[in-house]
């Protein structure tokens, strides 16, 4: 491969480091303009599917017969086409047709190694991604303790923590834009404890989230995946078992 398409796709790998690298960090991804990484994720997709096209053209035309020198630079490029282009092009087409009404849509899974715009990640999810919209109110999913409302300096940005007695857990809840409660504070399963916001790693326009998670106790490590306990959505009227740790959507359906 040579010419047009190489430099084509060193540009489209370039831009996918420079996308990694500044989405990564909440100092970059928070001082850049909104629509910077989405359209920097758009140009690499676009010059990524450039090079393969024109790297099956050329096989196609009579390049074959440089054997594998010629088929390795396009098996590679197909790779990186299906990890940043299939793959984020799939969780557009998700979050476009997902019905509005009823339980929030989840972006990211526990354990998941797809981050919420449907890139690959660097390790597995440790919460659920639960799509809402800026400034939405973030609920408790619980009754319960809190005990940190701040800012974390870090990918979770504003983050609020509730400790779950006697079942011993903490509920997490990130990128939030408003804190609404105080450490100390006792609140109510449903009731308001912030909004939703972009704060830490910065989501891009339309998957805007908050990172649920659910630890024992305050073991930083020993998360466990919050979706078996979700019963659904908070209901004012409905009576909540007390015997175990239930959870319901931390934002309003």
């Amino acid at each position: 491969m040579n010419g047009a398409p190489r430099r084509a796709l060193y540009v489209g790998l370039l831009a996918t480091v420079a996308l990694f690298w500044g989405a990564s960090s909440p100092a970059i991804a928070q001082r850049a303009p909104r629509f910077f990484f989405p359209a920097l994720a758009a140009l690499g997709a676009g010059l990524l599917v450039l090079s393969l096209v024109r790297g099956l053209t050329r096989l196609v035309r009579g390049d074959r017969e440089q054997g594998l020198r010629g088929l390795l630079p396009v098996l590679l490029i197909a790779a990186a086409t299906i990890l940043f282009v299939v793959l984020p092009g799939a969780r557009l087409l998700e979050v476009l047709v997902h019905p509005r009404g009823g339980p929030p849509q989840i972006l990211t899974g526990f354990g998941a190694w797809r981050g919420s715009e449907g890139y690959p990640r660097l390790d597995p999810h440790r919460g659920l991604d639960i799509k809402g919209h800026v400034g939405a109110d973030v609920l408790a999913a619980a009754e319960g303790r809190v005990t940190a409302a701040r800012d974390n300096h870090d990918l979770c940005g504003l983050i609020v923590a509730i400790a779950h007695d006697p079942h011993g857990y903490r509920t997490i809840y990130c990128h939030l834009s408003v804190l609404a409660v105080k450490p100390g504070e006792s609140v109510a399963r449903g009731q308001r404890i912030g909004a939703l916001g972009t704060t830490g790693q910065r989501a891009w326009p339309g998957y805007e989230h908050v990172h649920l998670e659910l630890q024992r106790g305050s073991d930083l490590h020993d998360i466990h995946d919050p979706a078996p306990r979700i019963v659904g959505c908070f209901d004012a009227t409905r009576s909540y078992p007390a015997d175990r740790l239930v959870l319901t959507y931390p934002v309003k359906c």
